[in-house]
């Protein structure tokens, strides 16, 4: 067990990392969810197509709801193929040994700095992955409506 104390530049230090891990974790976690759901809007599109087609001869709707249901699935297709937020940083446990000097708190000062422009690049990857995801999830929702109305109609 060490009998140095912490200072409070190192409790700093150790704190911020901790934060920025943990935001990495989230965005990845968040990347994760979009994929998931991504699946689960390409499950409901075949499913809606599969009733679309069954009764396609009822109304002239169908086809535009088959339309949109494709726009759907290939936005989902879409935000599946885009990368995700997969850093999740370096493991605090990865860290050096503490200083011995506060000379040496620049290569905390440089970590900090590469987890901050890691959380930045997932951002960007998080904000491209969820425009296509809605409006993949508009379309489905469209062509819903548009099915449910060709049923009320006939």
């Amino acid at each position: 067990m060490s009998t140095q104390a912490i200072t409070p530049r190192f409790a700093e230090s150790l704190n911020r990392r901790l934060l920025a891990a943990s935001e990495l974790q989230t965005q990845a976690a968040r990347s994760v969810a979009l994929d998931a759901s991504a699946l689960g809007v390409m499950t409901v599109d075949f499913a809606a197509a599969t009733i679309v087609l069954d009764s396609r001869g009822a109304y002239d709707l169908w086809i535009l709801a088959l339309l949109l249901l494709g726009c759907s699935l290939g936005l989902a297709v879409w935000t599946l193929s885009l990368p995700g937020a997969e850093q999740t940083g370096p493991s605090v446990t990865d860290r050096p040994e503490v200083p011995a000097s506060e000379d040496e708190h620049p290569t905390d000062d440089l970590l900090l700095n590469d987890l901050a422009q890691n959380i930045e690049t997932n951002e960007h990857s998080l904000v491209r992955k969820e425009l296509p995801f809605d409006q993949a999830l508009r379309f489905l929702v469209l062509a819903i409506l548009i099915e449910l109305a060709g049923r009320i109609v006939q």
